[in-house]
């Protein structure tokens, strides 16, 4: 993955062409943050999320890879990005949260040392998110 970057495009996202994406990621939430996954330049990956300061952990509100790149490990290393920034999160602790939105991702979740607490619910403990993180992040994290 020597052509991947990743990037905060909460900013800019208006102007990224997200087409042959499912969600609509120009209706962020109040305080969401995207951060974007180019692979050759081309946007290929998108995680949305916000820090839950009174809950201590960070919610992720959308995942997407585009259909054509899934299986690049692109999905695990968006994910590790956000573990790593609810490990610099004071109280945090590495806790991660998010609904999963479509089937068939359970066994992605689960593999990646998610809990579900129920059938959508996944939930990322200390644990699980410094082994994601270890494995997964670009830039050696935790």
């Amino acid at each position: 993955m020597r052509d991947v970057t990743f990037d905060v495009v909460t900013e800019k996202i208006q102007s990224l062409n997200i087409n042959g994406f499912i969600f609509d990621w120009h209706q962020l939430v109040p305080n969401e943050i995207l951060i974007g996954a180019f692979l050759n330049s081309s946007l290929v990956g998108l995680i949305g999320f916000i820090r839950n300061y009174q809950s201590l952990f960070n919610r992720v509100i959308l995942i997407e890879i585009q259909s054509e790149n899934r299986g690049l490990g692109l999905g695990a290393t968006l994910l590790s990005l956000v573990m790593q920034d609810a490990f610099l999160q004071d109280g945090f602790e590495g806790h991660v949260e998010l609904i999963s939105k479509s089937d068939g991702t359970e066994i992605f979740y689960e593999h990646l040392g998610g809990k579900f607490w129920s059938p959508q619910n996944v939930i990322f403990d200390t644990q699980a998110s410094k082994l994601v993180v270890e494995k997964h992040y670009p830039w050696r994290g935790v």
